[in-house]
């Protein structure tokens, strides 16, 4: 099967789209970090920081299921794709946490969290104190690697996957045939 046009595009969009909303969720971070000035600043900057943290989400979710399509059709993406252990384990799965909130915190609060909203924290390595406690997908902790969404997704280290993807795909000329406008 030949990729078309569009496959070539929706490849190096939502790659392009999952490194672009990634920094853009670190970048609010760090805003939201610097600010020790008036309330309304910093309610401004989270809101920035929770709607850039939205976006990548919904991004790296579509980057993960087109990234399952398009890859038998633009092999020389397959090694570093394959490579990509942690976008692949995590990121749908962290999309659809976050897109499925509401019934995640209603079962949550009903004593039966849905299929691991909730997830113990022991895994991450360089939280301060015994280390322990637990995160809902909705949140986020700051450690000595990074951000983690949800106890469960590393933002830079999906940083650190995607992009060499990214660039592989950047070399793959697109098929002679542009659709019709």
């Amino acid at each position: 099967m030949q990729p078309t046009w569009m496959d070539h595009y929706d490849l190096n969009f939502w790659l392009w789209a999952c490194l672009h909303d990634a920094e853009a969720y670190l970048e609010s971070s760090r805003q939201l970090n610097s600010i020790t000035t008036s309330y309304n600043e910093r309610l401004s900057t989270k809101r920035h920081l929770d709607l850039n943290q939205y976006h990548f989400a919904m991004t790296m979710g579509s980057l993960v299921k087109n990234l399952n399509r398009l890859a038998p059709l633009f092999p020389s993406i397959q090694p570093v794709l394959n490579a990509a252990e942690h976008l692949k384990k995590e990121g749908l799965y962290l999309r659809n946490m976050i897109e499925h909130k509401e019934k995640n915190l209603e079962a949550a609060n009903k004593g039966t969290p849905r299929g691991g909203f909730i997830r113990k924290l022991n895994l991450l390595s360089n939280l301060p104190g015994n280390r322990q406690g637990s995160s809902d997908a909705t949140s986020t902790i700051i450690d000595n690697d990074g951000h983690w969404l949800g106890g469960r997704l590393n933002v830079e280290r999906v940083i650190a996957e995607v992009r060499p993807i990214y660039e592989v795909a950047q070399a793959i000329p697109p098929p002679s045939s542009i659709p019709p406008h």
